[in-house]
């Protein structure tokens, strides 16, 4: 039985209970043990030509394979010379003293033997020196034809006899090659099949994403649960506002975690935001019980129909920047996530969620028809307008993606799964992987998740509390922030939109929470937007009142000038404190 590690051919010479003996067939030396966990993860793969070929040629052995077999014979025949190194350098000196030979050569030819190659080296002809013709055309294909300006063979013969071919007056010579000549080295040197071809021609990148050798499988790069590959894409289709069903809102983003062990989806998010609170909520998703999430959205499920919580112990993705923030370096700090961060423009890295967002629209698409999504003749001068056939609301489209997630995760089929007794889906492989404790999953309370999940804002201190869209709060800690802050500080909060009755300091990793402020009790349990509309209403009345006070005060004014115009001014001469007091008595009088 042959394998390939790493691109390498091996051969398995001996098997065990607990593994096997591999032994290089490419180079032969000595072989060591891998365990049957390892030895899973690596492709079987056909046995070489060159092996079956020497297989054949051992039914009539030549004289020379036969006296080399009968040197390495007494090492052949005991099994504990494969495991004991010690043992096996033991039995090869004492052969070498006894047949008159050296270690190494009968090293060598054991080696060669357990790897199943021929034990008498084949003589190769040598070969004939390249003529100056074939030169030139080996020179003209690697200029001209393996480029970046994709030049057709022909061109890059043609660009051949111009620069090897002419004279000085620019003439072709009568001893230039022709074109068959040159299209028959080409294809029989096999130029047209080298991955460098593809490489020169396509880019390095194009070659690594959709012609490279495959080997192994996805789900084998982990072999425990808890390791989520990340991304984020646009949905097909548009959707329209719950409040006002004619007003198209667009196309939602959906953020996915998938497991790599599994591919099960762990956490998703579908939402108008993007960037690293997007992020943050789609893990704040594969955290929380799916049971009470989907029992949000009136969807009613079992635990075994989407079984994870928790934050994952990896998080697999390319170098988008929602996805190396701050934030995000944060929850590695607060919770010992480790980060791998792929190269960009590589989505064969993260094979998985790619899929799963194709799986994922292949699902909800074709029922969708007619609805707002939209198809591949979206920017055809002839196609329709796929907004204008928007219907569902962000809610809607949220239970749409929720049901395909529970196929996906508990109904679809992984073919060619190898993983014990489990139910080859990816829910069922998830438990499997739980009840073996091969899990990174990190358990985190419902209380830390809420806080981190938390939008954040910068926020202003005050003496009359935190200032936050017009609210203020105070609370028992309010006095001691005093004390190392100054009035006018700018301070960094999180907030529920859901939810105004409280904001939380962030003091490095401590969520510190305030309570409005007594005067602004009344908008206890309140959300963002009933807030908001609370005050633009009070702000419309203030407008009313404004205008009410503005003209009663003109009016006031309008009364005074009327009535100090109507007033008669006499000369009083010089007046004496007296006479006052007297005219005072008669006024009263």
């Amino acid at each position: 039985m042959f394998i390939d590690i790493s691109g390498e051919v091996y051969r398995i010479v001996l098997k065990a209970e607990s593994g096997a003996w591999i032994i290089s067939y490419e180079n032969p030396c000595s072989p060591y043990f891998v365990s049957e966990q390892d030895l899973k993860l690596y492709p079987r793969i056909e046995p070489p030509q060159e092996y079956l070929k020497y297989i054949d040629r051992q039914k009539n052995p030549t004289e020379g394979q036969r006296k080399r077999l009968e040197l390495i014979a007494e090492l052949m025949e005991d099994e504990l010379y494969i495991m004991d190194k010690q043992i096996r350098n033991r039995k090869i000196k004492e052969l070498a003293e006894r047949e008159g030979s050296t270690v190494k050569r009968i090293q060598k030819l054991y080696f060669r033997q357990l790897a199943g190659r021929s034990l008498v080296e084949e003589r190769k002809l040598p070969e004939k020196p390249e003529t100056q013709e074939q030169k030139n055309f080996r020179w003209a294909i690697d200029t001209f034809y393996y480029s970046a300006k994709k030049m057709s063979l022909r061109s890059a013969y043609d660009m051949m006899l111009l620069s090897k071919y002419t004279d000085a007056d620019g003439r072709l010579l009568e001893t230039r090659p022709s074109w068959h000549c040159f299209r028959h080295y080409f294809y029989e040197g096999g130029y047209h099949a080298k991955s460098r071809n593809t490489i020169a021609r396509n880019g390095l990148t194009d070659y690594q994403r959709n012609k490279r050798p495959l080997f192994g499988s996805a789900m084998s790069w982990r072999d425990k649960i808890g390791a989520y590959q990340m991304d984020a894409t646009q949905a097909d289709i548009h959707l329209v506002s719950r409040l006002d069903k004619s007003a198209v809102i667009g196309r939602p983003n959906i953020y996915m975690a998938v497991d790599t062990a599994t591919q099960l989806i762990a956490g998703i998010y579908v939402g108008l935001d993007a960037g690293e609170q997007a992020v943050i909520n789609c893990l704040a998703n594969a955290a929380m019980d799916k049971v009470e999430f989907c029992g949000q959205y009136g969807i009613e499920i079992t635990q075994e129909e989407w079984p994870n919580t928790g934050l994952p112990g990896e998080i697999i993705t390319d170098k988008g920047k929602e996805f190396i923030g701050s934030r995000m370096e944060e929850l590695a700090m607060k919770y010992g996530i480790e980060f791998e961060s792929l190269p960009p423009f590589r989505p064969d890295g993260k094979s998985l969620v790619e899929k799963s967002f194709d799986l994922m629209q292949q699902k909800y698409k074709p029922a969708l028809r007619g609805k707002g999504v939209i198809e591949a003749d979206a920017q055809e001068r002839w196609a329709v307008d796929y907004r204008s056939q928007a219907v569902l609301t962000l809610e809607d489209f949220t239970k749409v993606v929720i049901h395909c997630v529970l196929y996906l995760n508990s109904c679809r089929i992984i073919q060619n799964s190898q993983v014990g007794e489990a139910t080859p889906t990816a829910a069922g492989l998830w438990n499997w992987y739980e009840d073996e404790n091969k899990s990174m999953i990190i358990p985190v309370s419902r209380e830390q998740l809420y806080q981190f999940g938390l939008p954040r804002k910068a926020a202003t201190l005050s003496r009359k509390g935190i200032s936050n869209n017009g609210l203020w709060y105070t609370g028992a800690q309010f006095k001691k922030l005093m004390e190392y802050k100054k009035v006018g500080d700018t301070i960094q909060i999180a907030y529920d939109p859901n939810n105004v009755s409280r904001v939380y300091l962030i003091e490095g990793m401590e969520y510190i929470p305030f309570e409005l402020a007594s005067y602004c009790k009344q908008y206890i349990g309140a959300t963002q937007t009933e807030y908001q509309m609370e005050k633009d209403k009070h702000r419309a009345n203030s407008k009313e009142l404004e205008r009410l006070d503005t003209e009663g005060r003109i009016k006031v004014l309008q009364s005074i000038q009327s009535i100090v115009g109507e007033a008669e001014c006499i000369d009083k001469g010089k007046i004496d404190g007296t006479e006052i007091q007297q005219n005072r008595r008669r006024e009263l009088a």
